[in-house]
């Protein structure tokens, strides 16, 4: 049934090569009526065409009436070989398990599948050349050769579709065996596999990039390049001469465009150039970079830290495209930078759109708790990794508490936390929890809970002024108990005006860093005292005072007599005689303020420091 309708077919004007092969079959077997073994041989390779061979003999009355077709005309032999095709249909059941289903879709589509059209073939090749022998004509061998090289030439140049451009090939490969008995130019193997034949009948051995008649252009005369392997085809990805090379699957020659090709049975693909050649390393494809393994040449399938063509190392994700940003690897935390896409070692990161960002160590790993970072100590979340950006009370990594800032840095001093004051050691970063503390111009007394009580009246001021009379001594040589006992007497205990809007604890006139003061102030003269108005220095606080008196006398030669005197006697003294101040009792208002403080203890802790 399926033969018929492919005739019917015919009849109605398409030019099938089922028709083309069935004539030109029929005239080979009076060519080769007188070479019966030969042409048994040549067919016998295919399991398909002994069974055809086998079947065609089933009716001499047949045989001798196709014979006779063939040797009068090629329509004729059309014709006489339909009901011989009819008597073989059992040929196609063996090819097909559902005849009605491929007839069905020939007649719907009007496309004959290659693979089909030569197994007919062949078979009916079979089935004529079997007829022929059983006549004993071989009168006509001439005439028909030249039809089936007209045949050929007809359904190669009616091929206008892919498929029938496939069902052309076919055909000429039947043609060429049935009219030489050798295997010539393109074939198609039992593996499906396109095989090249020389006009020997033999294939080239070896590894070759030959031009050759192509395999897919029916046009008259065309040719293409292809990659032979023991005279077969290569297609897919190719080694050829030390570099890659891409070979379209499906016309088996050098694909030249950019494209990520992925063959049947793969998850991941093949970078292809525009010259032909497969990419590997780091290769950047559709605005996004990827990594193809330099060994197989195929997109990287899962997660990996690679070395690439130039030798630095990337970060590779499980769709094969290059990573950037937090990175999990290994059981720890790693960043990779988002324009170089490099691993970050010993820099501080931040990624686009945030406000704050990561630290990486010297290995690449991001780092958490508190850690240094520029000369400052910082605190990176450990459940984040990220700079903290609030303050807060943390745990460090060693069990420690600190109390961070809101820009992530630790924080030292006095702090306001929670509606109360805690005092931080600027050397330890560590809550103090006793004694008392000095900071700023205020001095407090610590809890056990490390909550500080502001403390008041002489004492605290004693406090505050402490540390920067000890520090006069070390850098300019003024004895700290007379920079204490100055300080108390002309401040009156820091709570002078001048004192409390100025923090000018010594009344010495003009500006400091150009900030001042103007206020009244006693003089005292050869009248007694009198009052006058007057600019005086103005500083950020009493430390600042206290140093700043210090560099006054320094800078002043007139009182170089004084400087690294240990005997606070004698330095009171040489004040008022250098003229510091014109009362004539300051040496000895100066001298009592020593005693009634017990501040020659400043001078003896400032001399064994």
């Amino acid at each position: 049934m399926e033969v018929r309708k492919r005739f019917k077919l015919y009849k109605s004007g398409k030019k099938w090569c089922v028709v083309a092969i069935t004539t030109a079959a029929t005239v080979l077997g009076v060519a080769t009526a007188t070479t019966v073994n030969a042409q048994a041989d040549s067919v016998s390779e295919n399991p398909v065409v002994a069974s055809a061979s086998a079947q065609s003999t089933s009716s001499s009355s047949q045989q001798v009436m196709l014979a006779t077709a063939s040797e009068s005309s090629v329509t004729n032999v059309a014709s006489a070989t339909s009901a011989n095709v009819t008597n073989s249909a059992s040929v196609a059941s063996q090819v097909s398990a559902d005849n009605e289903t491929a007839s069905s879709a020939l007649n719907s589509t009007s496309v004959v599948s290659a693979e089909n059209v030569e197994v007919s073939a062949v078979a009916t090749v079979e089935a004529a050349s079997s007829a022929v022998v059983s006549s004993g004509s071989a009168a006509a061998t001439s005439t028909s050769v030249q039809a089936v090289s007209s045949v050929s030439n007809a359904v190669s140049s009616s091929a206008t579709t892919s498929q029938e451009a496939d069902s052309a090939s076919a055909v000429r490969e039947v043609a060429s065996v049935a009219t030489s008995g050798k295997k010539s130019g393109w074939v198609t193997n039992a593996s499906g596999q396109k095989v090249y034949y020389n006009s020997n009948g033999t294939t080239d051995t070896g590894r070759e990039y030959v031009q050759l008649p192509s395999l897919t252009d029916t046009t008259k005369g065309a040719t293409g390049w292809y990659l032979l392997q023991d005279g077969v085809a290569q297609k897919g990805a190719q080694e050829w001469y030390g570099s890659e090379w891409y070979f379209d699957p499906s016309t088996y020659q050098l694909l030249k465009e950019n494209t990520y090709r992925v063959e049947n049975g793969q998850k991941v693909g093949y970078l292809v150039n525009s010259n032909g050649n497969v990419l590997s390393g780091v290769q950047k494809w559709m605005g996004t970079y990827y990594y193809f393994d330099p060994s197989t040449y195929l997109l990287l399938d899962h997660q990996d830290y690679v070395k690439s063509q130039w030798g630095d190392y990337y970060m590779v994700g499980s769709n094969g495209a290059l990573m950037t940003g937090l990175v999990n690897w290994q059981g720890s935390k790693y960043y990779f930078n988002q324009s170089s896409y490099l691993l970050a070692k010993n820099t501080y990161s931040v990624p686009n759109g945030q406000k704050v960002g990561y630290l990486s160590g010297s290995d690449g790993k991001v780092l958490s708790g508190v850690q240094k970072w520029m000369g400052t100590y910082y605190y990176f979340d450990p459940s984040t990794n990220l700079l903290l950006d609030h303050q807060d009370y943390v745990k460090s990594q060693w069990g420690y508490y600190y109390m961070v800032g809101s820009n992530g840095a630790l924080m030292t001093g006095v702090v306001s936390w929670q509606g109360s004051l805690y005092y931080f050691d600027p050397s330890s970063y560590l809550l103090k929890t006793s004694g008392s503390v000095v900071s700023g111009n205020s001095a407090y007394s610590v809890a056990s809970d490390g909550k500080l009580t502001l403390l008041t009246g002489n004492q605290a001021f004693l406090m505050i002024i402490k540390q920067a009379a000890i520090d006069g001594w070390k850098k300019y040589g003024v004895l700290p108990s007379v920079t204490a006992a100055q300080a108390i007497l002309e401040s009156g205990w820091g709570k002078s005006t001048l004192a409390t809007e100025a923090y000018n604890l010594f009344g010495i006139k003009g500006s400091y860093n150009g900030q001042s003061v103007t206020m009244l102030t006693a003089e005292y003269g050869s009248s007694g005292y009198y009052y006058i108005y007057d600019q005086f220095r103005k500083y950020p606080s009493y430390y600042q005072s206290i140093e700043d008196h210090g560099y006054f006398l320094v800078s002043n030669s007139r009182y170089s007599n004084l400087l690294w005197n240990r005997n606070y006697s004698t330095v009171t003294y040489l004040l008022h005689e250098d003229g510091y101040a014109t009362d004539p009792n300051y040496a000895s208002s100066l001298n009592s303020v020593i005693t009634a403080n017990g501040l020659t203890s400043w001078d003896y802790e400032a001399f064994n420091s």
